[in-house]
């Protein structure tokens, strides 16, 4: 286990028993141990775990449905561009 910061309490009383402030390299693991933990859902366990997969699979969802819905309407706009200049859509409205 990496060094972080830690305090100790009497499991009886709630006594303060003592605190651990890690110092010289290891004062810099306190930030970045809770950072990987949380970046790898090593945190609160499956539910966490579960949360943050359908999290990701729902913006994996919404970007792609973004991309369907600009790729429709990107094509509707050249489709009417091309209805409005061609000479044909002219000859059948007559």
């Amino acid at each position: 286990m990496k060094a972080g910061i830690r305090v100790s309490l009497s499991m009886d009383s709630g006594a303060f028993l003592g605190i651990y402030l890690p110092t010289g390299q290891a004062a810099g693991d306190t930030v970045t141990t809770w950072l990987t933990a949380l970046h790898m859902a090593a945190v609160w366990g499956l539910p966490f775990k579960v949360s943050m997969t359908l999290m990701g699979a729902l913006v994996a969802m919404l970007s792609a449905t973004g991309v369907i819905i600009w790729w429709k309407k990107r094509k509707a706009r050249r489709w009417r561009k091309l209805a409005v200049r061609s000479p044909a859509s002219e000859t059948c409205r007559n």
